[in-house]
């Protein structure tokens, strides 16, 4: 009778081990708050977009930098706003960074937070086409160094 009282004993012990080591497994979530980014009419040279995303980050875990990288826009008839002149600022940033190259956003965290993201876009009014533009930025969490 006491073998068969250990067993279950160590068998409880076993079975709440692996339920804590599964609610503890390290996450980290990315989402962002708007589904696009309206840069709005340009009416002059250039423009500042406030606040345009803001990012939701929620981890249980440290993690690395926030990342983001942008593609070209282009416009339906085929006319792009190179990359070079698409700008972005966070709190992570001195000021507005060209997204020629990737930005960090954000750097290592833990928990909940948000990373309000503003863009600066350079248009040439005697060059770019008016009209809608399409794009891409992608945002990756790199690990803790």
């Amino acid at each position: 009778m006491k073998k068969i009282l250990i067993i279950c004993i160590v068998g409880l012990v076993l079975f709440g081990s692996a339920e804590i080591v599964r609610a503890k497994e390290p996450y980290v979530y990315i989402s962002v708050e708007q589904e696009k980014a309206d840069l709005g009419t340009l009416l002059v040279w250039d423009t500042t977009i406030p606040e345009a995303l803001t990012l939701k980050i929620n981890s249980n875990c440290l993690h690395g930098a926030v990342v983001a990288s942008m593609s070209n826009l282009k416009h339906s008839r085929g006319d792009l706003i190179m990359r070079n002149r698409i700008f972005i600022k966070s709190e992570a940033t001195d000021g507005f960074i060209s997204m020629e190259k990737s930005v960090v956003v954000s750097g290592p965290a833990v928990g909940s937070h948000d990373v309000v993201i503003d863009f600066k876009v350079e248009a040439n009014g005697l060059k770019d086409r008016a009209g809608k533009y399409s794009g891409t930025i992608a945002f990756t969490i790199m690990p803790p160094v």
